[in-house]
């Protein structure tokens, strides 16, 4: 499995969230919720535990019903409560010392610093004993429109990848409304099941291009109620929570849930894995783990408009008007997608240092005719124009080269830029370079160009942001055959490996499956990503998901 994304990368990205944590103050007008005033009118100040909680706002009242069980129960519990949403949530968790953490999805635990949060992904006594990763309430996501274009998603069959296939600037018609992933898991899960429907379908690089196409045709809002559609065409992507106490106020519109897939939040449970080393903050936890099943935790949960772990919809005047969700939830979205998600919305997600390698025969020169073409386009202007749409994508600060392998040069490859800071004129420059791009006579040079493009980033290595190679190839030399060089090559790419100086390896070889597997099979030691691109759609798709973050799961 690819290391997809570097620790020092994390670490950046939590440190943005932290700037948009300073941003958009938490949540509109006060950023802190504590229960000390309460507490301490009903005798509180005797209460021997008090349990540092960061929950999402929109949980925030449940929570509150939680902690007054607690606190008047025998041996009572105080809760000191902060809300917190979207990426500056986790930030919160450890700067506070908090002892559980309950976002408004799962899929935020991937924000978390490693070592913070006890472990979900494996079975172990720590998560035994404080249930971490419960689900304690859920929330649908709804598509929200008017009834022609309710008619079109219906026609292309009623699902989030008709939805998604319909989000397009070539077919214009129809928009979406999403709120922004990077402020609560309404936007993340919203935005991730558009993405989500592509990857079951077409898988990962299909997803990235499809999110960068629907990007296009997108109104990012701040406020989930902000989602709901204001024009024809429009698509809004709104929790169920937020639309059931409106209903009466929205009857004209419709409502579809998604016959293929239900998009899903999931409010979950995340005890810190140092509360988890203090016995008696592990029995506290799980007494307030436990007060979520009481009836006056219950009826906060149908006030906030919010689902148990039953899926029972609350009880709400006009909510018989939203469809039923029926079919199978998306997974939780695991790191890779929500890397997704945010590279597409934010570019600074998109910082990395890449150096592209191109490798190009000339038609009738051993194979290059046969590499995928884009109608009138020929293999080498697809390759141009996904190396443009690199350039553009990419935002200032990070590094950009471009190579060019060439039979009988020096190391068998030409340098037509190399590694450079992006501003606006070495982008001026890449772009000037890919337009010099050019097919050579079959040859060698294939595989020293691989481990020399690693070795130069390696040794150009920038500890913000993801260090890649990325090469693509038609093989027209049929290097891929020769399993003496290759097995060189990789012996040589593992001597040049540096944990403290990770590189991803990504190769995309053109129309030529068979190349393909024999080099990936060759290169997994390495953790590297081989694919095959057949077509026009697959080289753009994988030059999109390369600037998301890289081609690895």
């Amino acid at each position: 499995m690819g290391r997809h994304q570097s620790g020092s990368r994390m670490l950046g990205a939590l440190m943005r969230g932290l700037v948009l944590l300073l941003a958009v103050g938490l949540v509109a007008g006060a950023g802190w919720y504590v229960l000390h005033d309460d507490a301490t009118d009903a005798g509180g100040a005797d209460c021997p535990t008090t349990l540092r909680v960061v929950t999402a706002s929109s949980f925030s009242t449940v929570v509150s019903a939680a902690g007054r069980e607690l606190r008047a129960a025998k041996d009572c519990i105080l809760l000191d409560v902060t809300t917190a949403d979207g990426r500056p949530a986790a930030g919160q968790v450890a700067q506070l010392g908090a002892d559980v953490w309950m976002p408004d999805d799962a899929a935020w635990a991937t924000a978390a610093p490693p070592g913070l949060l006890v472990p979900t992904d494996k079975e172990s006594q720590a998560k035994r004993d404080t249930g971490a990763g419960t689900t304690l309430a859920t929330s649908p996501i709804l598509m929200v429109t008017d009834t022609p274009t309710a008619e079109k998603i219906k026609d292309k069959g009623n699902g989030w990848l008709a939805l998604a296939n319909l989000l397009d600037a070539k077919t214009p018609g129809v928009r979406l409304v999403v709120r922004d992933p990077a402020l609560s898991g309404d936007g993340l899960v919203a935005a991730g099941a558009v993405g989500e429907a592509v990857w079951l379908k077409e898988g990962m690089d299909s997803s990235s291009l499809t999110l960068n196409n629907a990007m296009a045709v997108t109104r990012t809002v701040n406020h989930d109620l902000a989602a709901t559609p204001n024009e024809p065409g429009e698509v809004g992507l709104v929790p169920e929570y937020a639309l059931l106490p409106i209903m009466n106020l929205a009857q004209s519109r419709v409502y579809l849930a998604g016959a293929d897939n239900t998009a899903l939040m999931r409010y979950s449970w995340f005890p810190t894995a140092e509360a988890a080393r203090d016995p008696k903050r592990v029995a506290a936890l799980n007494r307030l783990r436990e007060a979520f099943a009481s009836t006056e935790v219950r009826q906060a949960l149908n006030a906030a408009g919010l689902r148990g772990p039953g899926q029972t919809r609350p009880p709400f005047e006009g909510g018989s008007t939203l469809p039923e969700p029926t079919a199978e939830p998306f997974a939780v979205l695991a790191a890779h997608h929500v890397q997704h998600v945010f590279a597409t919305w934010d570019a600074e997600d998109r910082r990395g240092n890449l150096l592209i390698a191109v490798d190009m025969a000339a038609p009738g020169a051993g194979g290059g005719s046969t590499a995928p073409t884009g109608g009138k386009q020929s293999a080498l202007d697809v390759l141009k124009a996904g190396c443009r749409a690199v350039g553009d994508l990419m935002p200032v600060g990070s590094r950009l080269g471009l190579w060019e392998i060439s039979p009988g040069q020096p190391g068998g490859y030409r340098k037509l830029l190399p590694s450079d800071r992006l501003d606006d004129t070495s982008r001026a420059a890449f772009t000037r370079s890919v337009n010099t791009l050019n097919t050579h006579k079959a040859g060698p040079g294939l595989l020293d160009t691989i481990v020399a493009a690693y070795q130069s980033v390696r040794d150009d290595w920038h500890d913000d942001m993801l260090n890649q190679v990325f090469i693509l190839t038609d093989d027209a030399n049929k290097d891929s055959t020769n399993a003496q060089a290759v097995a060189a090559m990789v012996e040589k790419l593992k001597a040049l490996q540096d944990p403290e100086r990770p590189v991803t390896i990504s190769v995309v070889v053109l129309a030529k499956k068979d190349a393909a597997d024999r080099l990936k099979a060759a290169l997994q030691p390495l953790g590297a990503y081989v694919d095959n691109a057949s077509s026009a759609d697959d080289v753009q798709a994988a030059f999109i998901h390369v600037v998301a973050g890289g081609l690895h799961e």
